[in-house]
């Protein structure tokens, strides 16, 4: 048994003090007994203590590597998804140069004597005769804008506001 500076406990020290002489045999071979069944339960107390505490620590040991797998998995997921979206972004840029280069291609190709050509031999058109052309004279009216009302007044700018509110409100709750 140990000793803490306190001999209040100890059961050797009390064996000796409390028993006679003649029977000090007898104590020493109990005592022996006791305190060999004594380190035992110690032993056995001491044992259940070491085994939870460490099986607390393994279970913190799992559970960083749970959490250090975790957080590296969700690493490598977003390197994997920035690097396929910079791959799909240079490919659009691919995509976009070549799109740019053949409308270019194709406004230099728009050569009217070329259609004209292809249209005549091809497909065999002709151009259209005089007597075939007819022009539409489409009279032009005067149209004038009138800005007068935005121009004259608060008085008008007010009155407009109402307008259209009362006519937002009545459009908001008629049934369509």
């Amino acid at each position: 048994m140990r000793y803490y500076g306190n001999l209040a406990y100890d059961d050797d020290y009390r064996s000796y003090t409390s028993h006679s002489a003649g029977t000090e045999t007898h104590n020493k071979t109990a005592d022996t007994v006791k305190r060999n069944h004594s380190k035992m339960k110690d032993s056995k107390k001491g044992l259940k203590p070491k085994r939870s505490r460490n099986a607390l620590i393994l279970a913190e040991i799992i559970a960083l590597a749970l959490a250090a797998g975790f957080m590296i998995s969700e690493f490598v997921a977003v390197h994997e998804s920035r690097s396929e979206v910079s791959a799909l972004e240079t490919k659009l840029a691919n995509a976009e140069a070549a799109t740019s280069q053949k409308a270019f291609e194709l406004e230099q190709s728009v050569d009217l004597t070329e259609i004209e050509k292809e249209a005549t031999t091809r497909l065999g058109m002709q151009r259209p005769e005089k007597y075939q052309t007819i022009y539409i004279n489409v009279p032009m009216e005067d149209v004038t804008d009138t800005t007068a009302g935005a121009v004259e007044g608060v008085g008008n700018s007010i009155k407009n506001f109402f307008g259209e509110f009362v006519s937002n409100i009545v459009e908001f709750f008629s049934i369509k």
